[in-house]
């Protein structure tokens, strides 16, 4: 089971968020643990024996307090997800690339607190050689060695893999950055399209050919330059012009 913190100093506040996260799990029909705590030194003592794996808090408590908290259950538990309310002052500095993953939620509003704790879920679910994701009633997990590309839709995504396509509901921005935890090779060619590199065939100017005989489209020049960097010469470049239809 995994355990989700929230440490917020107001009572009232705690408990909102502590219930909105759990109405969101209910909803899916997955049991969560909780821990609930008012302030650092709160959570500073529990660490040892009981570390989340999600923690959602304010930056502005307890001052330089928290983060040496958070570094304390880092080392406890190197899964820790942190969750952190954004706020005017709040600049990341660069030290904190320690405590990654860290996402910066913009309110505590019902709408953002369900997506950051299905997006922090859903990291904690995967492992290195698999992605994760909600299909009403469960969650699948597909093996990243398997999924061919990413394809976007206004806030839907669905997956393309050797043996299905699903669609499920997040960003396609966000996908990317989860599957940039992982030991695996996906660019981005297009908005709307984010590529497995050991699917890709051959690629121009325009196109890439996929090993599959799908062409997906590269939109803009910065997409070409990055795939032609990071495949270095290991993938055949097309030159014979190639027509069809935009996506």
């Amino acid at each position: 089971m995994i355990n989700f913190a929230f440490c917020y100093e107001q009572t009232e506040l705690l408990e909102f968020v502590r219930d909105e996260i759990l109405n969101c799990f209910r909803y899916r029909d997955v049991n969560i643990a909780v821990m609930c705590y008012h302030n650092a030194y709160e959570l500073q003592r529990c660490i040892c024996c009981n570390c989340p794996d999600i923690l959602f808090y304010d930056r502005t408590e307890d001052g330089g307090l928290m983060r040496s908290v958070l570094l304390q259950a880092k080392q406890q538990n190197k899964q820790l997800i942190s969750i952190v309310t954004q706020n005017r002052d709040y600049s990341p500095p660069a030290e904190d690339v320690l405590l990654e993953p860290v996402y910066i939620m913009p309110d505590k509003s019902r709408r953002q607190l369900w997506a950051h704790a299905s997006l922090a879920y859903e990291t904690i679910l995967d492992d290195a050689d698999s992605f994760s994701y909600y299909i009403r009633p469960d969650y699948i997990h597909t093996p990243v060695k398997e999924i061919h590309y990413f394809v976007s839709e206004g806030r839907r995504t669905h997956i393309v893999s050797s043996n299905s396509r699903d669609t499920f509901y997040q960003k396609l921005d966000v996908v990317e950055k989860r599957i940039r935890l992982k030991n695996c090779q996906f660019i981005r060619i297009h908005k709307s399209y984010l590529v497995n590199a050991r699917y890709i065939d051959g690629y121009s100017r325009d196109y890439v050919l996929l090993t599959t005989g799908e062409r997906l489209r590269i939109s803009r020049y910065e997409y070409y330059r990055t795939l032609n960097e990071r495949l270095q010469g290991s993938k055949r470049r097309h030159s014979i012009p190639f027509s069809f239809s935009e996506l």
